[in-house]
C-alpha cells in the first residue's frame, strides 16, 4: 500500500470500493456432468431392455424392471437435456458484486445487508463459503434443499477463479456495505 493510500485513510476516506468479479464453470467440470447424466441414461437404458429380456425369463420381473428402466431413462435424460443446455459456457455462475452475492446454483442474489458472516470451508481438496443470512430461505432456488443449520453453500471449486480471491472480494464487499 503507498503512503499516500495511507494518508487519505488518516484523514477519513474510505477505501476503494472492491471490484465486481464473475466466475465461471471450468469447462472440464460443465462437461464432465454431461458424461455423467449421459452414462446414467446409458445405465437407464440398458435396465430398460434387461427388464424386457427378462419378460420371457422370469415373467413377474419383467415389468419392475421395465418401469424402473423407463423412469430412470427419462430422468436421466432430463438431467443430460439440463446440463448440455441450460447454462451457457460464458455465463456467470457465481457473481460479487456492490449489490450483493449471486450464486447461480443457490437461487437469488443475497443483498450484502442480508449477510450475517462468511465462513470458509475446505473438507478436502474443495472449497466451500458458508453464508449465514437472515431469512435464507428467501434466496434459495426451488430445486435447491436448504441445510439443517439454515447456512447456504457456495462451491467455490471448479471456477475460472481461485477460491481466495473469491473468499477475499466476498469479504471485502461485505465489509464494505
Amino acid at each position: 500500500m503507498s503512503m499516500g493510500a495511507l494518508e487519505d485513510r488518516a484523514d477519513g476516506m474510505r477505501p476503494p470500493a472492491p471490484q465486481r468479479i464473475e466466475a465461471r464453470l471450468m469447462p472440464w467440470a460443465a462437461g464432465l456432468g454431461v458424461v455423467s447424466w449421459a452414462f446414467a441414461l446409458l445405465v437407464g437404458l440398458v435396465v430398460f431392455y434387461f427388464g424386457l429380456v427378462m419378460g420371457s425369463i422370469v415373467p413377474w420381473l419383467a415389468l419392475p424392471i421395465t418401469v424402473l428402466g423407463i423412469l430412470a431413462a427419462l430422468f436421466c435424460g432430463w438431467r443430460l437435456w439440463r446440463a448440455m443446455g441450460v447454462r451457457r459456457a460464458d455465463a456467470p455462475v457465481l457473481t460479487i458484486g456492490p449489490e450483493g452475492f449471486h450464486d447461480t446454483r443457490i437461487g437469488q442474489l443475497i443483498p450484502w445487508r442480508e449477510i450475517e458472516s462468511l465462513t470458509p470451508d475446505q473438507p478436502g481438496t474443495r472449497t466451500f463459503l458458508r453464508i449465514a443470512a437472515r431469512e435464507p430461505r428467501r434466496f434459495v432456488g426451488r430445486r435447491v434443499r436448504l441445510p439443517r443449520d439454515g447456512v447456504l453453500v457456495s462451491s467455490l471449486s471448479e471456477l475460472d477463479v481461485a477460491p481466495d480471491a473469491l473468499i477475499v472480494a466476498a469479504r471485502a464487499h461485505l465489509t464494505a456495505a
